[in-house]
């Protein structure tokens, strides 16, 4: 018996076969073991209702600074508010920028062309992390003490503490009702102004669309906030001093040094990369079409915005997508910072209670959701310039 199981042992497949089973074995009892520890514990969420502990104060908006008293599940939340915050003005800003710089970068002005060349070659080349900490630990350390007040006397203030800037307050309860009004007059504007493009072609005359949807917004927006008896109001910062001689803001606004270094990291990053999509965009668009409008007389601004740049936004949105999707994740980078974001929040959770799992859970559905969102509103831009 025992020269017969040596000879099986000594044969090469036997041998093979019963190692692939001793190891499968083994692999599948750990799997096993790593899925029954994993489930038993990601649906038990009591731990969310218990007190955050330490408060954050870095957030652009009052109503997203993290109380101590805060139960986990509002801290994740506001932690997420202040992500969307910094992610979304990160977006306008870098587009702007990016379409700026990028336009710069065609013009016949060999300084302008240079200039942005060395913007994009310079923070396209940097790493974000790197841009984070030289604005958070080098640029905005080094600004002056807030006793100082350097800035505009009783309107904005700049100082190591951050920005304080002049601010809208509720006056009443009811003050939510302006921004409804708001969103639905833009909605209104823009049907009135796709309908009179449509008349425009139709009749070949001006109809003026964009007149039209300006003064029916502003129109609205002037006589609902009269009509809701001002529900809001402007405050102004100033520089105040407590009886323990400890100096800080009062009124208005104050952006912390944690969002200031976060926006304009994410708005100087992405703005380089915005910026050679649209100077790519812009001369993938057949000269024969410049040329055309310029005989027929249009102006450098005609061109640009009625010709060019319609044709070029086909070309730019699926990348400009990308772009976007990229600012929302990589701003995960600024809780290094010390910013207040979805990542530092839920980190500072996990050390004092623990449950990595159902708070990083959390973390994955904000930025699923957020991506999702952002890539509808890019596809729905993008159906709606290509042509039919």
């Amino acid at each position: 018996m025992k020269e017969y199981l040596l000879d099986v042992w000594n044969h090469s497949n036997s041998r093979a076969r019963v190692v692939n089973i001793v190891v499968g074995v083994a692999a599948a009892l750990i799997a096993l073991y790593l899925v029954y520890s994993i489930f038993s514990n990601l649906f038990d969420f009591r731990f969310i209702t218990g007190p955050y502990g330490s408060p954050d104060r870095s957030s652009i908006f009052s109503a997203l600074e993290v109380e101590a008293s805060d139960p986990r599940w509002l801290g994740m939340l506001k932690g997420a508010g202040n992500t969307i915050s910094v992610v979304v003005f990160a977006i306008a800003l870098s587009s702007f920028l990016g379409l700026a710089v990028g336009v710069a970068r065609l013009a016949n002005n060999p300084i302008l062309t240079r200039l942005g060349k060395v913007y994009v070659e310079t923070f396209r080349n940097l790493p974000l992390l790197l841009i984070m900490f030289f604005f958070a630990f080098g640029v905005f350390r080094a600004l002056p003490q807030i006793q100082s007040r350097t800035g505009i006397d009783g309107f904005f203030y700049v100082s190591n503490r951050g920005l304080a800037i002049p601010w809208l307050e509720p006056t009443h309860s009811m003050w939510w009702i302006w921004p409804l009004v708001l969103v639905a007059a833009a909605v209104v504007a823009v049907a009135v102004r796709r309908r009179k493009d449509r008349q425009e072609e139709e009749t070949g005359q001006s109809m003026r669309g964009n007149t039209w949807a300006a003064g029916i917004f502003l129109g609205a927006a002037v006589v609902s906030f009269l009509a809701l008896l001002l529900p809001l109001r402007l405050t102004l910062p100033d520089v105040a001093q407590s009886e323990s001689g400890f100096f800080t803001y009062a009124g208005g606004n104050q952006l912390g040094l944690g969002y200031i270094s976060a926006l304009v990291s994410l708005t100087l990053y992405f703005s380089a990369f915005i910026a050679e999509i649209v100077r790519g965009s812009i001369q993938a668009v057949p000269h024969g079409q410049v040329e055309a409008a310029s005989s027929l007389g249009f102006t450098v601004y005609q061109r640009f915005t009625l010709i060019v740049l319609p044709q070029a936004l086909r070309i730019m949105i699926p990348a400009l997508n990308n772009e976007y999707q990229n600012a929302n994740k990589d701003s995960t980078l600024a809780h290094v910072i010390a910013y207040g974001e979805i990542v530092l929040i839920s980190n500072r959770i996990v050390n004092n209670a623990g449950n990595l799992l159902q708070t990083y859970l959390f973390i994955f559905l904000v930025f699923i959701i957020t991506n999702l969102i952002i890539s509808t509103i890019m596809n729905t831009i993008n159906r709606n310039v290509q042509l039919k």
